[in-house]
């Protein structure tokens, strides 16, 4: 029962061939050996049908194989992209079993990546061009990953490695952005053009090397001013 929709996705089907026809020879078993039951409800009369333990003997043999090359698939899967770790083998299975929908993987991404609610996709669902966190900040993508290309198509673990390069790539970028601006931009306005987590990066940043200067020039004092009045203008 846990198997069954499983082996009906065309995906899965495809790439294990052999576990998806094993299983549908022990289904089909399976269901005839249950029409059996339907038929002659007394357990003695099933029971005097010939070959039925010898059946439910082969195909429990035959699941446990199947389950274990079930297991190494995804664990090949694991092994490309590491953060599947992160998931159980049920929402792993439920991302494998449509990659016809990349956008299926949205669910999930929270579990793959910590503070990551979402990407965002275009409107045909071929690009994923930004990601959003839980407070709904979004940061563009420097480059855009193609989920639909040639050597993505239907291999989600190979696009969600692009993903997370990308996703590096972007932050570094925001984060230096936001580094030039903080020195030539009024401080109440900067803190508001990135996200949260890229001006505390920054402040800390330039806290560090202000206290830093502050020490030196023996001036703690009057950099303790600056800072009451930086917090000041943000409150106001």
């Amino acid at each position: 029962m846990q198997l069954e929709p499983i082996f009906l996705s065309d995906d899965i089907k495809r790439q294990l061939p052999e576990e998806s026809s094993g299983f549908a020879t022990i289904d089909v078993t399976f269901r005839e050996r249950m029409k059996q039951v339907e038929g002659s409800p007394g357990c003695l009369g099933v029971a005097a049908a010939g070959g039925i333990v010898e059946d439910f003997k082969d195909a429990n043999e035959k699941l446990e194989k199947i389950q274990k090359g079930l297991k190494d698939y995804l664990e090949t899967k694991r092994l490309y992209f590491p953060r599947f770790f992160f998931l159980n083998d049920a929402d792993l299975l439920s991302i494998l079993a449509e990659t016809k929908d990349p956008t299926l993987v949205q669910p999930h991404m929270a579990k793959a990546f910590e503070g990551i609610a979402s990407v965002r996709f275009n409107e045909t669902a071929t690009i994923i061009n930004a990601m959003i966190s839980a407070e709904g900040e979004v940061v563009d993508f420097t480059n855009i990953v193609d989920v639909d290309s040639p050597e993505n198509r239907g291999n989600v673990e190979k696009w969600l490695v692009e993903v997370e390069k990308t996703m590096i790539d972007s932050l570094t970028d925001v984060v230096s952005r936001s580094n030039k601006d903080y020195a030539c931009k009024p401080r109440t306005s900067w803190c508001i053009d990135y996200p949260g987590q890229v001006v505390l990066a920054t402040d800390c940043i330039y806290w560090t090397k202000e206290v830093t200067e502050a020490l030196n020039a023996k001036r703690v004092a009057d950099y303790e001013k600056k800072l009451n009045q930086q917090l000041l203008d943000i409150v106001q």
